[in-house]
């Protein structure tokens, strides 16, 4: 009967074996959905980079993963290179908002400089920071040799830290590198547009007086309409790039056509019109720059299809710029011009009226109109100067 009593006691083991798998099964499921949850921190579907959001749910994951009561996530200032909490749990939001740690300055400074995770579960007197006691774990954010910030894990539930959870927590800061960077990376990205965009405005503006100045009433418009279409900030910012940049091919246009008095001759007009494609060849090349080139080579498309360059006709043009071209037609009527007074308010918008769904989108029209009554009402201007005289509209070329 010795035999039963093995098999009871195997069977017990294999019960506490099988136990011991779905626990540990348990956290690597658990540790998969916190991995996951991190990953979508990335630049969201409107553009905006939720760096708050993704500091709150480190911190949240960290002290999760590893039942710490206590975990503060710092970020490297890049002027002076100090640690800056970027968030934190387990600590009063006026310690933390008073915590500054210069490099190499007491244990965190020095382990951000060390580049490697740091666990210290008993206290040897080196601390000289006040809010820090064993046990903690430091593991700095690293990307491309280079630390971008720093984790702080400390007062863990269960009275130490164990060598895993050391490693957890260098994944952890592994993967909250990663996220960071690509803000980063997207950040930079969005400065070197952003002074591209302002270099080749102030060549257009140099090239054709006309555009001089009105580039923050078209800002203005562009944004006033896309909150009346409720587009996600990446797209406003395309279409006020294109806004701005649609005259960019004017470059291209010798200055006796361009600044005539009178109106253009058959053949003039002709050259004026390849305005929209010598733009599109300028900002094709620049990869940051690819929507708003389309936006610049389909601005004189008519909604009906008679415009150019393609012919293009209802939402086949793109809807930035079905808008670009409704803008540039009230700024063209509500503006002087050498050969013409500025439309009065009253008849541009009669005009713009008259031409939708001949030139322009019938519904964007109208959202465009509510969003110029809106501007009106704040007080911001949506025209180059008010009266003029009433003339036969002159839409742009």
């Amino acid at each position: 009967m010795i035999w039963w009593k093995e098999i009871a006691v195997l069977k017990k083991h294999l019960n506490e074996v099988q136990a011991e798998l779905e626990r540990e099964q348990g956290k690597a499921a658990r540790l998969a959905g916190y991995f996951s949850r991190l990953q979508h921190f990335g630049i969201t579907a409107t553009g905006r980079i939720p760096a708050r959001e993704f500091a709150e749910a480190l911190i949240d994951s960290a002290a999760s993963v590893l039942q710490a009561d206590q975990v503060i996530l710092f970020k490297i200032d890049d002027t002076t290179l100090d640690l800056l909490p970027a968030a934190g749990k387990g600590i009063s939001p006026e310690t933390l908002s008073r915590l500054r740690i210069r490099p190499g300055e007491g244990v965190l400074g020095r382990a951000a400089q060390g580049l490697k995770t740091l666990a210290q579960n008993t206290g040897d007197g080196s601390s000289t920071d006040d809010f820090l006691t064993p046990p903690y774990i430091l593991s700095p954010l690293l990307s491309r040799a280079r630390c971008e910030g720093l984790l702080l894990i400390a007062r863990p539930q269960e009275g130490a830290f164990s060598a895993q959870a050391r490693d957890l927590a260098s994944v952890l800061a592994a993967q909250a590198a990663l996220t960071l960077e690509d803000h980063a990376l997207f950040e930079g990205r969005e400065r070197l547009c952003g002074q591209i965009i302002q270099s080749l405005t102030r060549a257009v503006e140099a090239k054709d007086s006309y555009t001089h100045g009105h580039s923050g009433r078209t800002r203005s418009l562009v944004r006033a309409l896309t909150q009346e279409l409720s587009l996600p900030e990446f797209l406003t910012r395309e279409i006020e790039s294109g806004a701005v940049l649609h005259d960019i091919g004017k470059i291209g246009i010798e200055d006796h056509i361009l600044r005539k008095p009178g109106p253009l001759t058959p053949e003039e007009y002709a050259v004026m019109k390849t305005h929209s494609a010598i733009g599109h060849r300028i900002l094709q090349p620049i990869t940051v720059l690819n929507q708003v080139a389309a936006i610049v080579l389909y601005h004189q498309e008519w909604y009906n299809g008679g415009g150019y360059p393609e012919g293009l006709a209802g939402e086949e043009i793109p809807l930035g710029a079905r808008i670009v071209q409704i803008l540039d037609a009230w700024d063209a009527m509500t503006s002087d011009r050498s050969y013409r007074k500025a439309m009065p308010r009253t008849a541009a918008v009669a005009e713009l009226r008259r031409q939708a769904g001949t030139q322009f989108d019938p519904k964007l029209v109208e959202l465009f109109l509510r969003a110029v009554d809106r501007l009106e009402r704040e007080g911001i201007p949506t025209t180059e100067q008010k009266g003029g005289t009433a003339v036969t509209a002159a839409l742009p070329l």
